[in-house]
């Protein structure tokens, strides 16, 4: 069957290839080697406006004769493609469709002077493992070349969180919070640097909070005695699928770094559960927040691992 490839020209292509993954996550609620349409939305509002600085006009997706779409692929880091189809495409012809599209037009130049692209897959998706192999892709090594798909069910509750001494939990505040809610970032991704790297307005975070599937509830923050934003958690729901993505999580240096990130995942997973959530979602990619994160209850994985074609 012939499909027929689609360049983001609007924001209406956003909307229908989000609409794409909220049906595909539906029909299957657990991670399946497509994304959540919560990752999604953090790929268009925080990746590419606060980290990469590039334009959704890379997007490219494929529909069928009837005018469905059929596949998606997005580029994260340069050079990082994430080809997505939906499962009930048989042939493995639009899988080289869309790797011949990322190996010209995705290409970057390596530190040794060659040019190469990247490409995600699922473990256990021995269609694209088998067309990835067949166009000279050898799986990467280093860092972020594996990543843990973490699943839970929310439908039981989970158990309570436990909050050290000292700390509260509860809802990100107004926008007068953002510059504290800016600095808790900083502190736990950069831990070690001074803290005038960060942006002292927040500005960035506004676009977190433009994400469809953003809500206040559901950015749960634990706050020190003296104020401090110490550790987060942000989760979009989707109540098409009834699944949520906790997309950040993190823990100021200095704070207690493995009960409050438990504390504020626990958190985020009972508010899911009142909701009426079924299950949540949780990614990483280093091995040291593994124990934490399986610790909240993410111990059900699915493994992804980068592949790597120099052209």
């Amino acid at each position: 069957m012939a499909y027929v490839l689609k360049r983001y020209a609007s924001p209406d292509d956003y909307w229908r290839v989000r609409e794409f993954f909220r049906r595909l996550r539906r029909a299957n609620p657990r991670p399946n080697g497509n994304w959540h349409v919560g990752s999604f939305d953090f790929w268009r509002w925080h990746w590419l406006e606060n980290v990469v600085e590039r334009s959704p006009d890379e997007l490219r997706y494929w529909e069928s004769s009837g005018g469905a779409i059929v596949g998606v692929l997005v580029q994260g880091d340069p050079g990082v493609c994430h080809p997505m189809v939906d499962p009930s495409v048989g042939s493995e012809d639009l899988l080289h469709e869309m790797l011949g599209l990322a190996e010209s037009e995705f290409s970057i130049a390596l530190p040794d002077g060659q040019r190469g692209v990247f490409a995600w897959s699922d473990a256990k998706n021995a269609r694209l493992n088998r067309v990835l192999e067949a166009r000279g892709y050898e799986l990467s090594s280093g860092g972020h070349a594996t990543e843990h798909h973490g699943w839970q069910a929310t439908t039981e509750g989970p158990k309570p969180a436990a909050i050290p001494p000292g700390y509260v939990l509860r809802s990100m505040g107004d926008v007068a919070e953002l510059p504290a809610r800016s600095l808790a970032s900083w502190r736990a991704f950069h831990p070690g640097v001074p803290d005038d790297g960060a942006d002292p307005t927040g500005d960035w975070y506004r676009n977190i909070q433009r994400a469809p599937l953003y809500r206040r509830d559901l950015d749960v923050v634990a706050v020190a005695e003296d104020g401090d934003i110490a550790a987060f958690s942000t989760c979009y729901f989707d109540d098409v699928s009834r699944t949520g993505e906790i997309v950040l999580v993190g823990v100021a240096a200095s704070h207690p770094q493995e009960d409050l990130g438990r504390a504020v995942i626990l958190e985020t997973l009972r508010r899911l559960h009142r909701l009426g959530a079924i299950g949540a979602c949780l990614s990483w990619y280093e091995s040291d927040p593994g124990p934490v994160y399986e610790s909240a209850g993410f111990t059900d994985q699915e493994i992804a691992r980068a592949w790597k074609k120099i052209i």
